[in-house]
């Protein structure tokens, strides 16, 4: 995974952002740089970030595809959230 990004929202809107990419970091065990990690971590929201980083293969994250790459078995590539539109999460 990549850094999560500071655009589009407050610190709310990243908290939720970052929860959703939290959440398929922790099942496929990926390496995720949050921004502003160390302020949610001080109100008590643990963002996990794994160790798997795969070199080459990286896909977009969006709505459209979210709940089908949290649902798969099997992951092998980077997931980049931050070109994504997602209107259920801004």
């Amino acid at each position: 995974m990549r850094t999560t990004t500071k655009k589009k929202g407050r610190l709310g809107n990243q908290i939720i952002r970052n929860l959703a990419v939290s959440l398929i970091a922790k099942k496929y065990n990926l390496k995720v740089n949050y921004y502003n990690k160390k302020l949610i971590n001080n109100l008590g929201i643990n963002l996990f970030s794994g160790r798997k980083n795969y070199k080459k293969k990286t896909k977009n994250l969006n709505d459209k595809n979210y709940f089908t790459i949290y649902n798969c078995n099997n992951l092998y590539y980077n997931l980049d959230p931050n070109k994504r539109n997602y209107k259920l999460f801004i």
